[in-house]
């Protein structure tokens, strides 16, 4: 199987992490950045051309980070997670962090109109409330390697680099703290952004 990727994105990261912890032969493919032709190289496969991207051996094109996590989990036994409904609304804070992130990052990055403030302010609420909840349900919890904290440890490297002005960490000590053992494993801190 081959994995495509780019280092910055939460979502490869999420799907790096389960190919590693999978035990599952999957050759990581860095495509640099999709600026720089990584959606061109992509096309080949699926009209999507984006990534995460994981070719199976069978030579079926996988997009879309759950569905990729999803597969490699069945295809290891079940071993990146169990599918209990506290670890599944785990990885799905995560997720909605890591939209609400990009969402307001592409609004505030545009150059044919102002940002909406109604938008940036949406996602800026969505985004606290999502901080707040990790805070709840991680702080005190050990460095798990599973799905959900995959999801969680993406959303929160995500927001070092495109939402470091939130301060995710003030007040949310439990949190930091979680946060860094787990990039004290060296596959998590590997696929952290390079900013």
């Amino acid at each position: 199987m081959k994995l495509f990727y780019t280092q910055n994105s939460p979502y490869a990261r999420r799907a790096r992490l389960a190919a590693r912890f999978s035990g599952l032969p999957v050759e990581e493919v860095g495509l640099g950045s999709m600026r720089e032709g990584g959606g061109e190289v992509l096309k080949q496969y699926g009209p999507g051309a984006k990534v995460p991207g994981l070719l199976t051996d069978s030579g079926v094109y996988l997009t879309e980070t759950l569905i990729i996590t999803g597969y490699l989990c069945e295809k290891s036994g079940g071993r990146l997670m169990s599918f209990d409904e506290r670890l599944l609304e785990l990885e799905g804070l995560g997720q909605v962090l890591t939209d609400a992130l990009y969402v307001r990052n592409m609004e505030r990055q545009k150059t044919d109109c102002p940002p909406s403030v109604a938008i940036v302010g949406k996602e800026t609420d969505r985004i606290m409330r999502c901080y707040d909840a990790l805070n709840e349900r991680l702080s005190g919890k050990p460095a798990d390697m599973n799905l959900a904290t995959f999801s969680a440890v993406a959303a929160l490297g995500y927001a070092d680099w495109r939402g470091a002005d939130d301060n995710w960490r003030g007040g949310r000590e439990g949190l930091a703290v979680w946060f860094d053992a787990m990039m004290q494993d060296k596959d998590v801190a590997e696929t952290a952004p390079v900013f």
